[in-house]
């Protein structure tokens, strides 16, 4: 009687069972289906211009507008300045001086354009080399400068502010 019983008790838990079974999986597909309805309302997430940053990275100034001194010789120091990909360096911004000397240079022409913030300018993109006459430094006193001025922008609008650096005249001249 207890097989009976057992084998009745199993004949009755098989529907349950299977009906479990029907439910979990309808469920899952469920779930699935609502997972590509959503990617397909929302796009796939992994690509999503939401997830995107659409503003353009500020990059660090020495990574913006990089520059490396030559060597001094005949009295002239050659600076080459390398802006960032789509960034640029205003010609009329450039500016030397030691002590309270303005020192003359020279720079090539630049690119003839029109900025939203200063009007008709001259820019440079590449490679650009100034030379600085630095005669008039020779004799100032070892503990001065030479303090090169510079500003450039982001094609993309941002504008960094007036950079100075200062370069101890002994480093140049030792």
């Amino acid at each position: 009687m207890r097989s009976t019983s057992a084998a009745a008790h199993r004949k009755s838990r098989a529907p349950s069972n299977l009906l479990k079974r029907l439910l979990c999986s309808a469920v899952a597909a469920a779930f699935a289906l609502s997972a590509t309805l959503a990617g397909a309302q929302f796009g796939d997430r992994a690509t999503s211009s939401l997830d995107q940053n659409a503003t353009p990275r500020v990059l660090p100034i020495r990574s913006a507008f990089p520059f490396h001194l030559g060597s001094v010789e005949n009295n002239k120091l050659a600076i080459t300045w390398t802006p960032a990909p789509e960034h640029y360096l205003y010609r009329h911004r450039f500016a030397f001086s030691a002590g309270e000397h303005s020192l003359p240079f020279t720079l090539p022409d630049g690119l003839a354009m029109e900025d939203e913030f200063f009007g008709a300018i001259e820019a440079y993109f590449g490679a650009v080399i100034t030379e600085i006459d630095l005669s008039s430094a020779r004799d100032l006193p070892a503990a001065s400068s030479l303090s090169i001025r510079f500003q450039g922008c982001a094609a993309w609008g941002f504008c960094y502010p007036p950079q100075t650096v200062d370069i101890p005249l002994h480093e140049l001249f030792d």
